[in-house]
């Protein structure tokens, strides 16, 4: 395994999404970024904390809206001008040559880590032994993305059909696969070549600014102005909106996937939030601080973020979750 040069090694995490489907855990005032599932850290903190010592404090990037951006500075051990506003959201192509841009600016030849801020990954090291394969296999040219190994026929993720393997844990890929209908997920889990697509990215800024040349001038022309040092703020909304998958990963032909070895959950919904609390002997998941009362009934969710006494009577598969002043009750998601 290699030894890596922190000095050039940066990492972005995308903090932009609103996270609708945990409504009302999360909203538009406090994002999913910004929610603690466990009552101590945010997502955005596990997500950054997840780095250490790995990389540098002053490496890492935190792309986000206005209005997270400030709450994001008063929580995290980073540099104030690390936390980077988006001045309108335009999806992850753009967010992407934004950082590309503003590395650049700091290390002509970093290699850029890019991980959503909203994911559970355990354990760590292995996740940051991942990581290192992944800046190792970078340096060959490469665009590198981690694929985890299904382990349901789920429709909610895209997928990746890897090819042929180059090195340990390491394939080119073949395809790029659009969420699935169930049957289709059946036959990807089966074959044992797709894995999820969990978003998080590796490769060099010249790799990667390259690709966006060839295949989004557009975009292009952006990382070359901002990394000059005109400022993004001006013209970053007249970026077209559209993902880094649309924009470049489907269309390149120096893409590699590197199998991921540690436990990943995206948390995009209330069934992942299911799956990661803590059941009891009826199968019911339950987080909460307050008195909790279940009488013959089973595989619910239950999520209350304070004291508030919640009893259920012969209910099955459904979800109660409470937030401040909101209340959701809705059937098995």
């Amino acid at each position: 395994m290699m030894k890596i040069n922190k000095s050039k090694v940066f990492a972005v995490i995308m903090a932009g999404g609103k996270g609708e489907r945990l409504w009302p855990l999360s909203t538009e005032e406090r994002p999913k970024p910004l929610i603690s599932l466990n009552g101590q850290q945010t997502l955005l903190e596990d997500t950054v904390q997840r780095l250490f010592p790995l990389l540098n404090a002053e490496n890492v990037f935190v792309i986000t809206d206005e209005k997270s951006a400030v709450q994001a500075r008063e929580i995290l051990m980073l540099p104030e001008e690390n936390i980077i506003a988006e001045p309108c959201r335009r999806n992850t192509a753009p967010c992407i040559a934004l950082a590309a841009a503003l590395i650049r600016r700091k290390c002509e030849d970093a290699t850029m880590i890019i991980l959503p801020a909203d994911h559970r990954i355990t354990p760590v090291k292995r996740f940051q032994e991942d990581l290192i394969d992944c800046i190792e296999q970078a340096q060959n040219g490469t665009l590198t993305i981690l694929g985890v190994t299904p382990d349901k026929p789920a429709t909610g993720y895209g997928y990746i059909n890897a090819g042929e393997k180059i090195g340990p844990g390491l394939y080119k890929v073949n395809a790029f696969k659009e969420k699935p209908d169930f049957e289709t997920a059946q036959h990807y889990m089966m074959d044992g070549n797709y894995w999820w697509n969990c978003g998080i990215f590796v490769w060099q800024v010249k790799t990667i600014t390259e690709a966006f040349r060839k295949y989004s001038p557009a975009l292009y022309e952006k990382i070359e102005a901002w990394g000059a040092g005109r400022d993004y703020l001006k013209d970053f909304e007249t970026c077209e909106k559209i993902s880094i998958d649309y924009a470049i990963m489907e269309k390149a032909d120096n893409v590699v996937v590197k199998q991921a070895s540690f436990q990943w959950n995206d948390l995009g919904t209330l069934g992942a939030l299911y799956e990661i609390t803590m059941k009891d002997f009826h199968e019911n998941a339950i987080s909460s601080p307050g008195k909790i009362q279940l009488e013959e009934s089973d595989r619910n969710l239950i999520f209350c973020d304070d004291e508030t006494e919640i009893r259920l009577e012969k209910i099955e598969n459904c979800a109660v979750i409470k937030s401040g002043k909101s209340l959701l009750i809705t059937s098995k998601w």
